[in-house]
């Protein structure tokens, strides 16, 4: 082998191990599953007098609870999740007010049994008074999010 090929040799190797790294990387980083199921929202769910359940298209079931109730301001809320014939991976509860940004607020829950999930967050005091809240339980299976949306009301009282 000549010394003005050794240059070209080594520009192909780079290449071939940046391609094989870029394809190692594909596999192995494969990304969580974007949001592919939305339950509806139950218009009757009310949180602050006990747990709200939601059915989930295509089957299972996602229940949440919040305490203490009434559900306060500005004190721990102790969450819970339990969930029926989903795979559950990772829980959360993605807090957003439904008139106002409240920043960010989405505590991942710990796995307390098979289908049991809590966690505990502190939800901020709106400077008008009143807010409206929705939590939206995440759970991400191994082949898809569920996402099951609940929505209460907050006072300063």
């Amino acid at each position: 082998m000549s010394l003005s090929n050794k240059p070209l040799i080594t520009a192909i190797a780079a290449l071939i191990l940046a391609i094989g790294a870029a394809i190692a990387a594909k596999l192995w980083l494969v990304p969580s599953p974007e949001a592919s199921v939305t339950a509806p929202l139950d218009p009757a769910c009310d949180l602050h007098a006990g747990p709200c359940a939601s059915a989930i298209p295509g089957g299972g079931r996602i229940e949440l609870s919040i305490e203490p109730r009434p559900i306060p301001l500005l004190r721990p809320l102790r969450l819970a999740v339990k969930t029926q014939g989903l795979d559950a991976r990772l829980v959360e509860v993605d807090f957003t007010g439904v008139d106002m940004n409240m920043g960010y607020n989405r505590p991942q829950l710990k796995q307390e049994g098979e289908y049991r999930f809590s966690g505990e967050t502190t939800l901020p005091v709106c400077i008008t008074g009143g807010m409206a809240w929705q939590a939206a339980v995440v759970v991400t299976t191994p082949k898809l999010k569920v996402v099951a949306p609940f929505r209460f009301s907050s006072s300063r009282n």
